[in-house]
């Protein structure tokens, strides 16, 4: 993966790597109620587990286009679940998060719901 940010100091350069947002949003999505990503959703016993194997990959895609930074995730939501509501609070902790660890703004992000389950 390519890097998004260089961040040099007096002591060396950091590099902040789409591997390492992509970490970001999976974490922040493991805390929201009701939504997962497949990779996740796999890890657990159960429905979520069995759609998730359908799905490869972790569900979050983060890529630089026109020096945009946009955010694409693939997840599951638990049947009952405001889908709307939901998406948007791990979309707005999502741009906090990122912009409060790494320093970067998120352009753009795109969610996908891949699948419901009770």
């Amino acid at each position: 993966m390519a890097e998004l940010k260089r961040i040099a100091g007096a002591l060396g350069e950091i590099f902040i790597s789409e591997k390492a947002i992509a970490q970001i949003c999976a974490k922040v999505i493991s805390e929201q109620e009701g939504l997962r990503t497949p990779k996740q959703a796999r890890e657990g016993t159960g429905l979520w587990s069995t759609l998730a194997k359908a799905v490869k990959g972790n569900g979050v895609e983060v890529t630089k286009e026109d020096a945009k930074l946009i955010i694409k995730l693939s997840l599951f939501a638990k049947y009952g679940v405001q889908i709307n509501e939901a998406a948007q609070k791990a979309i707005k902790e999502i741009k906090a998060r990122v912009k409060e660890l790494a320093a970067l703004e998120i352009d753009e992000v795109l969610v996908e719901i891949t699948g419901i389950v009770k």
